[in-house]
């Protein structure tokens, strides 16, 4: 371990081989921090939290707060954070509301500076969220998922896995995987092509994910029976199996809105 003379620990904090804590760092609380993390100058970590293996975590990000919400009221909840995430300048990480209850951040994430994940939220693994995105509490972010920068998401909307949302969205209901959402009033303007493309879907998981897209989106389908049709067409593709399961276990609703056809 390297830790610089002027971090400060309270309370149980423990550190696995290779950690290295930088100057005027402060941990208190609960804390466990996996081997080789590396965490910048004026960290503050507090609380319980559980940090695993080969983060790098740079300076003045805040970790394990109290969250947010009016209805805490002192219970006992944590943060857990993955391995192999990259976390940037002043990002902030609350714990959870709800006795037991957990904030996540899962493995090889890229959280830009100034990025917000509030209390009860779970972003998966290989998201990349840019600068200034704010994440309301108990929001999902499915794996691979790209949250551009400058924008809020509203509390429990979930954004699918391998979507792109593009930057200044006002995301109100669920961003939908696979595709791209944009724009304060949002708009789904197709597949997420560089993304799949990035991802190694072949030519044919691309197709089947335009046809969603057209049947939803561009058909004159009531959107239950596009989902049937979905189903019924590709019973084995489970990319198309996980959308219609997207649409069907929304709390806030999809957005459905389009471009107006030319």
């Amino acid at each position: 371990m390297k830790v610089h003379p002027t971090a400060i620990f309270e309370g149980r904090v423990e550190l696995d081989e290779g950690v290295e804590i930088g100057p005027y760092v402060f941990i208190s609380g609960n804390v466990r921090i996996g081997k080789n993390t590396r965490i910048g100058a004026y960290v503050h970590i507090t609380g319980k939290v559980k940090i695993g293996a080969n983060n790098r975590i740079h300076h003045s990000v805040s970790i394990g707060d109290p969250p947010q919400d009016a209805a805490y009221g002192g219970e006992d909840t944590e943060v857990v954070i993955g391995d192999h995430n990259t976390i940037r300048e002043f990002v902030t990480i609350h714990r959870a509301t709800g006795e037991g209850s957990r904030t996540v951040l899962g493995d090889g994430n890229f959280l830009m500076a100034y990025v917000h994940i509030a209390h009860n939220c779970e972003v998966a693994d290989g998201v990349v969220i840019a600068n200034a995105a704010q994440l309301a509490g108990h929001v999902r972010v499915e794996r691979r998922a790209f949250v551009s920068g400058v924008l809020g998401i509203h509390q429990w909307a979930r954004v699918g896995e391998f979507a792109m949302v593009g930057g200044m969205t006002r995301l109100n209901r669920d961003a939908p995987p696979y595709f791209t959402t944009v724009g304060y009033d949002p708009l789904v303007v197709g597949l997420n092509l560089v993304g799949l493309r990035r991802a190694g879907f072949t030519k044919d998981e691309i197709s089947n994910l335009k046809e969603a897209y057209d049947l939803i989106y561009r058909s004159d389908l009531p959107l239950e029976k596009a989902l049937e049709e979905l189903k019924r067409k590709f019973p084995d593709d489970p990319h198309i199996s996980h959308l219609v399961e997207f649409f069907r276990t929304t709390l806030r609703g999809v957005i459905l809105k389009s471009p107006k056809r030319s």
